[in-house]
C-alpha cells in the first residue's frame, strides 16, 4: 500500500510540473509577443504533381504578406513536401506543422463539406469568392474547422477543372457517351457517369502513354495545368465543360496555436489570410485569360460548347449535387442554399 501511494503521489507531482511548464510556456510566447520579439511558425505545403501554375505556389507572397503586416513579428519557416500532398491538412491539426495548404478536393472524402468544386454550380472563380465572403458561411466555416483544431486563413483556388483534353471535340452532350475520360473524386465521377462517360483513374505519370495507347480519350484537367503538362502534345482539342467549376485550396493554422496569439496579431493573422484570398482570387482569373493564349499558340483546337448544352448537361448530373448533400452533412442544405444566391448554376442544379 505505502509502494503504490508513493508511486501515486509522484504521478500526481509529475502532472503538476507537465501543467506548470506547459502553462509558463503558453505565458513566456504570450509575453515575447507582447514585448515585440519575434515568432516563427512552421509552414508546411506540398504543390504535388499539379505545381505548374501561380496558384499551386502561394506561399511566398502569403509569407511576405504576413511578415509585413506583423511588423516582423510573426515569420514562416516554409517547409515544402515535408508531408504527403493530401497530408498536410492532418499534421496542422495534430500540430506537426504550425501552418498548412493544401488543396480542398485533394482530401474531399475525409471532409467532403470543405469542398465546393461542384460540377457547373460556378460560373466564375468570383461568384466563388462572393458565397464564401458571405457573414453565413464564414460563420459555418469557422466552426467546422475549429471541430477539427484548425482555424482556416483563405481559400487559395485555382481556376476549375474545365478542360476535356483529346483528340476529338465535345460539343454536346451526347458526345459524352461511351468516351473514356480519365478524372478523379467521387462527385466528378459521378456527373461523367450521368452523362454517359466511362471515368478512369490514372496516375499522373502515366497519362501521356495512356493517351498514345488509348487506354483513355481524353483527360479532365484545367487549361494551366494542362498546357504545363504538355497535353497539347498528344492531343489535338480540349472542350470546356465545368466538371469541378472550382479548384479551391484551404490555408490553415493550428487553432491552439493560433489561440496563443495576442489579439492585435490574431486580427493580422486573420486580415493578412483575408487579403491573401482576395489575390489569389484575381489571379485564378488571370491565369485563364493566360491559358486562352497558351492555347493559341499549342494551335489546339477549342471547342466551347453552346449555353443550352452546358444547362442541358446541368439537368443530368443534378444527382451529383443530391449525392454531395448526403455526404456534406448537417450543414449541406443550408450551405447550398447560400451558395444559391451567388451561383450562376443555381437556378437548374440548385432549382432556384
Amino acid at each position: 500500500m505505502k509502494r503504490e501511494k508513493f508511486w501515486m503521489i509522484l504521478g500526481s507531482f509529475g502532472l503538476a510540473i507537465i501543467l506548470t511548464v506547459s502553462l509558463l510556456g503558453a505565458s513566456a510566447e504570450a509575453q515575447a509577443q507582447k514585448s515585440g520579439q519575434k515568432l516563427t511558425w512552421v509552414f508546411a505545403t506540398n504543390p504535388g504533381p499539379a505545381a505548374n501554375t501561380w496558384s499551386f505556389y502561394p506561399y511566398p507572397r502569403f509569407q511576405k504578406l504576413l511578415e509585413k503586416n506583423s511588423g516582423g513579428r510573426l515569420v514562416l519557416d516554409t517547409k515544402m513536401s515535408l508531408f504527403p500532398v493530401n497530408e498536410v491538412v492532418h499534421a496542422v491539426i495534430a500540430g506537426r506543422a504550425d501552418v498548412g495548404w493544401e488543396r480542398i478536393p485533394w482530401v474531399a472524402g475525409t471532409f467532403p463539406q470543405w469542398d465546393f468544386a461542384l460540377p457547373f454550380l460556378w460560373d466564375n472563380v468570383f461568384e466563388y469568392e462572393a458565397f464564401l465572403n458571405d457573414p453565413r458561411m464564414v460563420e459555418i466555416e469557422r466552426k467546422a474547422y475549429a471541430e477539427k483544431g484548425l482555424v482556416k486563413l483563405a481559400d487559395i483556388p485555382s481556376e476549375a477543372l474545365d478542360g476535356i483534353w483529346g483528340k476529338k471535340a465535345i460539343a454536346t452532350v451526347e458526345d459524352f457517351k461511351g468516351m473514356k475520360i480519365r478524372t478523379s473524386g467521387l462527385i466528378t465521377t459521378l456527373a461523367m457517369k450521368l452523362l454517359g462517360a466511362s471515368p478512369l483513374t490514372i496516375p499522373n505519370a502515366e497519362i501521356m502513354e495512356a493517351l498514345q495507347r488509348g487506354t483513355v480519350d481524353a483527360i479532365q484537367t484545367s487549361r494551366g495545368w494542362g498546357l504545363g503538362f504538355g497535353l497539347p502534345d498528344v492531343c489535338t482539342n480540349v472542350s470546356f465543360w465545368r466538371f469541378q467549376s472550382v479548384f479551391g485550396g484551404m490555408l490553415v493554422v493550428n487553432k491552439a496555436k493560433f489561440d496563443k496569439l495576442p489579439a492585435d496579431l490574431k486580427k493580422i493573422v486573420l486580415a493578412t489570410g483575408r487579403e491573401m484570398q482576395g489575390q489569389t482570387m484575381f489571379g485564378a482569373k488571370i491565369e485563364e485569360y493566360e491559358a486562352e493564349v497558351g492555347l493559341k499558340v499549342s494551335r489546339m483546337k477549342v471547342t466551347q460548347p453552346v449555353q443550352d448544352e452546358i444547362n442541358k448537361a446541368r439537368g443530368i448530373v443534378r444527382p451529383a449535387i443530391d449525392k454531395w448533400l448526403e455526404l456534406a452533412g448537417p450543414n449541406g442544405k443550408q450551405i447550398m442554399s447560400i451558395a444559391a444566391e451567388y451561383a450562376g448554376g443555381a437556378k437548374i442544379m440548385l432549382k432556384k
